[in-house]
């Protein structure tokens, strides 16, 4: 039997900073090295492609892949990240088109479906959340975006590990989500909660932290503490029933190979990745750097499958965590 493919849109939705393109930047490197939290027998793989193989509008669009895959705007947003990040124009939507496939053991239930072939809208903080300090997005930006978010089967919504009651943008982010709950047309069925900088919770660790960080009983006891501050969390539980809602906290920077420490550089100034000295660009990253679940978010959008370190609102609320493993 011939396997279905799927095609589905996935919205990341945050304010400025939050970590959004940081998470899309390192997902396939996380899928690389086996730093998400789904069996190692799944064996994910996540490539590029270009929009008309994501729209079935070219038969050899993957050929052509194969020789764009180096200068696609993909691999623009990784050399980006890797030289320190910028954020996102506020002038435009950003979309990426990606290929899933499962190579390994799957579930019975995915076993017939593959592969899937994603759209990931990454959007400017000012767009979704505007706020005083930058622009806000030209009108006409955030409609297009308002309708793509209404339409997309799956939204990915990236906060900080912060104090949302001193969070500026925290009013916003209520109001979006009260607008998804009674939005009648609402496509999405998936909702995930992405926390990202968790590696902050770590930095005094030292080669405990990555044991620590790895632990899901660790990462619902930093969510909990967060939610317990987070009233516009209540907003999601209207979407219940129509909509699977799960949480999750991932770092982008994630932790140095071997000496298992968070990825920051103690002599940088700022928060700047760990680098050894006259190792520059890609190898400082492949011989230092592996990121922490920041492909789960998209993994789970597109196949609706759990792992131990995504939780829905009844682990949160109280479950112990071996009832889901």
């Amino acid at each position: 039997m011939t396997p279905m493919t799927d095609t589905l849109t996935i919205c990341l939705v945050g304010p400025r900073g939050s970590g959004k393109s940081s998470l899309l930047a390192t997902a396939t490197d996380c899928i690389v090295q086996n730093a998400h939290g789904y069996p190692a027998e799944l064996r994910p793989m996540l490539q590029t492609i270009s929009r008309a193989a994501f729209h079935g509008f070219d038969s050899s669009a993957s050929k052509l892949d194969l020789l764009g895959g180096q200068v696609d705007d993909y691999q623009k947003l990784r050399r980006d990240f890797a030289a320190g990040g910028a954020p996102t124009e506020p002038t435009r939507l950003n979309e990426y088109f990606f290929r899933l496939t499962l190579i390994g053991e799957a579930p019975p239930a995915l076993r017939e479906r593959g592969p899937f072939l994603l759209r990931v809208i990454d959007a400017a903080g000012a767009v979704a959340f505007p706020d005083d300090v930058a622009a806000e997005a030209p009108y006409e930006v955030r409609e297009d975006f308002a309708g793509k978010l209404q339409s997309a089967e799956a939204i990915v919504i990236v906060l900080p590990l912060a104090r949302f009651e001193d969070s500026l943008w925290v009013a916003n982010l209520a109001r979006l989500l009260e607008r998804l709950a009674l939005a009648p047309d609402n496509r999405a069925r998936r909702v995930v909660v992405a926390f990202s900088q968790y590696e902050r919770l770590f930095v005094r660790l030292g080669p405990s932290a990555f044991t620590y960080a790895c632990d899901p009983a660790v990462a619902l006891h930093a969510l909990r503490r967060s939610l317990q501050a987070a009233p516009w969390s209540d907003a999601l539980r209207a979407l219940e029933g129509r909509v699977a809602v799960r949480f999750i906290a991932l770092s982008a920077f994630g932790f140095v190979k071997t000496f298992q420490n968070p990825n920051i550089d103690p002599h940088g100034g700022g928060e700047r990745r760990f680098r050894r000295k006259g190792v520059a660009g890609p190898r400082a990253f492949t011989e230092f750097w592996r990121p922490f679940l920041t492909a789960d978010p998209l993994l789970y959008a597109a196949l609706d499958l759990d792992n131990a370190f995504l939780f829905g609102f009844d682990q949160i609320d109280g479950a112990p965590v071996s009832e889901r493993m």
